[in-house]
């Protein structure tokens, strides 16, 4: 039975990270019972084809992706990690508040200077990808300046999930130039807590920017 729903997934183009037509749409297109359908969408799901979010819908997941884990990337290793969207925030906000404190610490002038670049970088980014890259080198910076060798292979893990396909459509459906001023303002007060050796603001500031950002790409705002 998936076979029809697969097949127009092919037919419609869908990539990796596009959205399905909602339920009853879907139904309707493909002339299918809503509970057949959904019983297509949840094996789909099983098998690692789609990703399914409440409140934002289902999209197509990366090619080749196993039930258990649609998302992949390579961790510093170069073994294969995979893992869906939500995970990774979960990873996210276990682990930059912290290296943020670290990093108010022992961050060097150089770098809250080279920081400060970025950031301004980001804030007069043209497109929603030259913007991307300004805020991912934001969040590099700053795992650099924690001085810990082994966090920052963590995070090259996460870095490396970010710079995916699927995660650079998620994020360009999520995108407004409001949210854009919105996370340059979060990193301006970051590196304000970090330049000041203050780690506990820079921690909060960090796990606030966190939190907000995955509201905004998931619509969730769970185990905050």
């Amino acid at each position: 039975m998936t076979v029809v729903l697969r097949d127009f997934i092919e037919a419609e183009g869908l990539q990796p990270g596009d959205r399905l037509p909602p339920e009853r749409d879907l139904a309707v297109k493909l002339g299918l019972p809503r509970t057949a359908l959904r019983r297509m969408l949840a094996e789909m799901e099983q098998e690692g084809r789609l990703l399914r979010h409440v409140g934002r819908g289902t999209f197509v997941a990366e090619r080749g992706a196993t039930a258990s884990a649609p998302y992949r990337a390579h961790d510093a290793s170069r073994k294969e990690l995979w893992t869906y969207p939500a995970e990774v925030f979960e990873a996210r906000l276990i682990i930059e508040p912290k290296v943020a404190a670290l990093a108010a610490l022992r961050a060097t002038p150089y770098e809250t200077e080279e920081m400060q670049k970025v950031i301004q970088h980001g804030s007069t980014a043209a497109t929603l990808a030259e913007f991307e890259r300004w805020d991912a080198a934001f969040h590099q910076l700053v795992v650099a300046a924690a001085r810990n060798g082994l966090l920052a292979s963590l995070y090259e893990g996460i870095h490396s999930l970010r710079a995916g396909r699927l995660w650079g459509r998620m994020k360009e459906q999520s995108l407004t130039k409001e949210r854009m001023q919105e996370y340059t303002a979060h990193h301006r007060s970051i590196l304000q807590a970090i330049a000041d050796r203050d780690g506990g603001q820079a921690e909060q500031r960090m796990h606030k920017h966190i939190l907000t950002a995955r509201a905004n790409i998931l619509g969730s705002e769970t185990m905050g």
